[in-house]
């Protein structure tokens, strides 16, 4: 009897989520699939695309932000170390202009970014439909630059059937959607599979069946291991 071959997997972590708290969930996933001889990669779109940011910061127009510019380099050393943690404050102002930073730069992007959230004035992350627009207008996402260059690089060199998205938080629904959207213009053949908590509430919504179809081909609600066993041909 002939078994299909293995499908293989690039999941996603899209912007943004507090950069200091890895996605568990992806972990576990892949864990499961690695385990069982599946290529699966993770790519964190989160962190990249907040790098992105720092490394393209708005012009500062106020001494704090200028400040802040001016120290990113430092900053970001700092943080990556263990020293900074024996000194609450230097840690607090390191975090503090890191975030200012991206602030400042979000609101010349039109939006509103922080370390730990993301809105957009126009559109809501509680509307399908605005969800929608945030994928057909995928390239005005401010993370755009950075996940773009950054997806099309790993499904060169990994060549997957199936792309995952871990959306576990509200701040990520926008970005998320917008990743979708790239994927589904530039790579339409392959599998869009949304996950994560906050799927998993929608999910629950009496009658919530699947209004991105044509976008995102499965949502998957609660633990996603044999979901995506299956999905993977195992």
């Amino acid at each position: 009897m002939h078994m299909p071959s293995k499908k293989s997997v690039l999941f996603i972590h899209p912007p943004v989520s507090k950069p200091c708290e890895p996605p568990a969930g992806i972990a576990r996933l892949s864990w499961a699939l690695k385990s069982t001889g599946i290529d699966c990669r993770i790519y964190d779109a989160n962190l990249e695309g907040l790098l992105h940011l720092l490394g393209h910061p708005a012009k500062a127009a106020d001494t704090w932000t200028r400040r802040a510019v001016a120290g990113i380099s430092g900053n970001l050393i700092a943080l990556r170390s263990g020293s900074l943690y024996q000194n609450k404050e230097k840690y607090k102002r390191a975090v503090n202009d890191i975030n200012r930073v991206i602030h400042k730069t979000g609101l010349a992007a039109g939006v509103h970014i922080t370390l730990s959230n993301y809105t957009s004035p126009g559109l809501l992350p509680v509307r399908s439909s605005d969800l929608l627009r945030s994928a057909e207008t995928f390239s005005e996402n401010p993370f755009f630059s950075a996940f773009s260059q950054g997806i099309s690089n790993r499904i060169n060199q990994q060549n997957p059937d199936i792309i995952g998205l871990s959306v576990n938080f509200m701040s990520q629904a926008l970005s998320a959607f917008a990743i979708a959207g790239y994927i589904r213009e530039e790579f339409p053949k392959l599998r869009i599979v949304m996950g994560g908590g906050l799927i998993s509430s929608w999910k629950k919504i009496p009658g919530f069946d699947n209004p991105f179809a044509g976008l995102v081909d499965d949502l998957v609600a609660g633990p996603g291991e044999q979901a995506m066993l299956v999905m993977c041909g195992c």
